[in-house]
């Protein structure tokens, strides 16, 4: 385990902007990621735990804390009637468990599944992260959400000494115990830490399945192009039975699938195409702030907070970014 000073978290992010961490390490194993929080407390330090990068704008002054990069990962599949262990609250002889380590890439877990005949995840293709990022965010695409067959999780106990290999610093949770909701979870509340998730899937056609994640990829990459220093999605959409009658009644129109569509609201106040420096929002897509390279978080940050506004002038809706903000005020 190598603790690095002063780390450009640019270099850990697919925006490629951030400023240093005071601290960095990078946590392979359990057990390194337990001794880094301990490290972390024994100095005096606040600790920030990520994954991926790919969901993150970090300030340009970057952060006052031990950043711990999750790359732990691994995945095992037990088969129906060979799982050592049937959870409470899965389905014996109903799927396949997997056992993913929550720093697994996204993609390496949808490859597997693909590769096994497991359906379920299979339209997650192409997002950047890992499992347990994706998780925290409770991530979906085209009709599938990551928790769609989540069965449970386990994590690092609230109340801990963070002893290296202590069993007692580890609870399991139900998928109903983690506060899942859109693009949200109650992990982003209360700091604990996703160490394993599993997950109980259907069999599938393994071509049939390939040839559907190659059409869902196909259509994600006219969006997100191969090296676009994009973080997503900046802000979530709106879930229509959240909007007050008379917004709703404005916006009705704009309605898909339940949902108020972000890119369409700021694409109705003129973001599409504006830029700030080396950011600019995308020709296509009114929701796509792209670093162009070279760009600063004060810049990017800027120009979200400006349409942020322009969308609660005109509809009096209060747009909440998908992206985490590290060392940033959320707009208001």
């Amino acid at each position: 385990m190598k603790i690095i000073n002063n780390y450009p978290l640019s270099r850990v992010t697919t925006l490629e902007i951030g400023g240093p961490a005071k601290k960095f390490v990078s946590a392979k194993t359990e057990d390194e990621l337990i001794g880094s929080i301990k490290f972390a407390k024994e100095n005096g330090l606040e600790f920030l735990i990520i994954g991926g990068g790919s969901n993150l704008l970090v300030s340009d002054e970057g952060v006052d804390k031990l950043v711990i990069k999750n790359a732990i990962s691994g995945i095992e599949m037990h088969t129906p009637g060979v799982s050592p262990k049937v959870l409470p609250g899965s389905h014996p002889g109903g799927g396949t468990m997997l056992k993913v380590k929550s720093g697994t890439l996204l993609q390496d877990l949808v490859d597997f599944t693909i590769s096994n005949g497991l359906s379920g995840l299979q339209k997650l293709t192409g997002i950047p992260g890992t499992v347990g990022g994706a998780v925290y965010g409770a991530a979906g695409a085209y009709g599938q959400e990551i928790i769609d067959h989540l069965t449970h999780i386990v994590i690092l106990s609230p109340v801990i000494e963070y002893g290296v290999n202590s069993a007692k610093n580890l609870i399991t949770l139900s998928k109903d115990e983690c506060g899942f909701g859109y693009r949200d979870s109650s992990f982003k509340k209360n700091g604990l830490i996703i160490l394993e998730i599993t997950f109980q899937l259907d069999k599938g056609n393994p071509e049939e399945l390939k040839k559907e994640a190659e059409e869902i990829l196909n259509k994600r990459l006219l969006k997100y192009p191969k090296g676009i220093k994009c973080p997503g999605s900046f802000f979530k959409n709106i879930l229509a039975d959240t909007l007050p009658e008379d917004i709703l009644s404005s916006v009705r129109e704009k309605i898909i699938y339940g949902k108020l569509s972000a890119g369409v609201l700021l694409e109705e106040v003129g973001a599409k195409g504006d830029s700030l420096d080396g950011i600019a929002i995308a020709s296509y897509h009114a929701n796509l702030f792209i670093n162009k390279g070279g760009g600063k978080a004060k810049d990017f940050y800027a120009l979200a907070k400006k349409y942020w506004e322009k969308v609660y002038q005109k509809f009096g809706i209060r747009l909440e970014p998908e992206v985490q903000l590290i060392n940033l005020p959320p707009p208001q």
